[in-house]
């Protein structure tokens, strides 16, 4: 320890005292640059559609429906091409007396104590009236049905995000108006009075007014409690719970394209239409299946040795051919003759039923976006109208040219073209799409006509 002091004065001494008080004093705290700013979250309508395909129980089990559908095109398949087996046999069984069971003659080679025997079998239907081809085209139309399926459910799912998207964006936007309404009101109150203590105004015009505002009020309270529904229907489709300022949304509303599609084509080529018309081809499969039971079947079975024991040793294959011709079975075959056959006409009543209704469905939608587009129109310019209309009757009334009735009349038509307008606005946007999906042309990317949106 003493030999160490000097060798610290040293130290001590050749140490800067700079540096000494750089080192008592507290670090600097490094430069902190301005963070930049983290781009705001936002949900458009396709962002909000992956989550809720992502989420759906009910996409996700039609999914897996058609890899069922799948799994049994392999079984049609493997029962048609036949089945392939190695078997390894080793019997024993009581030692007889007289030793001769080291002999290759019938009687040694049964009685031996042990006998050994590996072969490879292979089993091949030549004739089964019909059932492996029924169960292989029933099976493949089966899968063709499930991923029509499949694909409609999907879209359906995008229609049911379409209507909570816009729903919960009109709600807001409805919320915003009304807010807005109420503050017109509330000057319009305060107007009032201080005109009705110089005897401009009635003590009753005060009064109306108020009434307007608390009706308006309730109006608010309302369409409050809309919105939480609204937020609700989305947060459950898409598992996120959103503010109104967080959805992003096109500013202008998409065109519909020229009418240059047939009703009946598209109609014919929709999902769900294209599933029920596979349903009559899986039905017919079955039927196959169903009937062949009348007719005989014959199978040949072939087995090729690999070791053998005995007198038979020398022989290394064998083939068997089974025909096996059906009597009778006491009706339960007819019975399922008569079931498919029913089942069959049944899926071709669904079939017509199903393409009848896509053909009514697009149809529907159709006239209601040419409808929803031309009322939004209308109202759009009647709102600027009503604008106008009551600016100038607030300007005549401080004019005393007309009554505060008239007045209070303007700015509730304002507030009520605003409303019709709004609602107008999604109706239309949500009547675009209603018609994509009923023309089943919707896929899993953002459409073309969405303005930042790929094909």
């Amino acid at each position: 320890m003493k030999k160490s002091l000097p060798v610290l004065i040293l130290v001590l001494g050749l140490f800067p005292a700079s540096a000494w008080a750089m080192a008592r004093k507290p670090p600097m705290p490094a430069e902190v640059l301005p963070a930049e700013a983290s781009p705001p979250v936002s949900f458009d309508l396709w962002k909000c559609y992956e989550m809720a395909l992502n989420r759906s129980e009910t996409v996700g089990i039609q999914k897996l429906e058609v890899a069922r559908a799948r799994a049994a095109v392999l079984k049609a398949t493997g029962e048609a091409i036949g089945d392939v087996d190695f078997v390894m046999t080793d019997l024993w069984q009581e030692p007889q007396g007289g030793g001769g069971g080291e002999g290759s003659s019938v009687g040694s080679t049964l009685s031996k104590p042990q006998r050994r025997e590996n072969r490879f079998e292979y089993s091949q239907p030549l004739f089964q009236g019909g059932r492996s081809l029924g169960a292989l085209t029933g099976a493949g139309s089966l899968k063709k049905q499930r991923i029509g399926e499949w694909q409609r459910s999907k879209q359906v799912l995008f229609m049911d995000t379409v209507n909570a998207f816009y729903d919960y964006l009109k709600l807001s936007r409805d919320i915003e108006i009304i807010s807005g309404i109420l503050k017109l009101y509330g000057d319009r109150v305060s107007d009032l009075k201080e005109w009705e203590k110089i005897g401009r105004s009635r003590a009753s015009e005060s009064a109306t007014a108020r009434s307007q505002l608390e009706i308006f009020q309730a109006d608010l309270a309302d369409t409050k409690g809309d919105l939480a529904v609204a937020r609700d229907t989305l947060a459950y489709l898409t598992g996120v719970a959103v503010e109104p300022s967080e959805l992003q949304d096109e500013k202008e509303l998409i065109k519909p394209g020229e009418e240059d599609w047939d009703l009946f084509e598209v109609a014919h080529q929709r999902p769900d239409v294209e599933a029920a018309r596979q349903a009559v081809t899986t039905a017919r499969g079955a039927l196959i299946v169903a009937q062949s039971e009348f007719w005989p079947d014959m199978t040949l079975d072939v087995n090729h040795y690999e070791h053998r024991e005995g007198f038979q040793s020398g022989i290394t294959w064998d083939a068997l051919v089974t025909l096996r011709v059906p009597l009778g079975k006491g009706g339960t075959t007819f019975g399922d003759v008569l079931d498919n056959v029913s089942r069959w006409k049944q899926a071709k009543l669904v079939y017509s039923q199903t393409e009848r209704q896509a053909q009514r469905e697009i149809q529907d939608a159709n006239a209601e976006l040419k409808s929803a587009m031309e009322r939004y129109g209308a109202l759009d310019k009647a709102v600027h109208s009503a604008q106008e209309n009551f600016d100038l009757q607030k300007d005549e009334y401080q004019k005393r040219l007309v009554t505060n009735i008239d007045v209070l009349s303007a700015l509730q038509t304002l507030f009520e073209t605003q409303r019709d307008a709004n609602e107008a606005y999604y109706d239309a946007k949500k009547n675009y799409w209603k018609l994509e999906v009923a023309k089943g042309e919707l896929t899993d990317t953002p459409h073309p006509a969405v303005p930042g949106g790929t094909a």
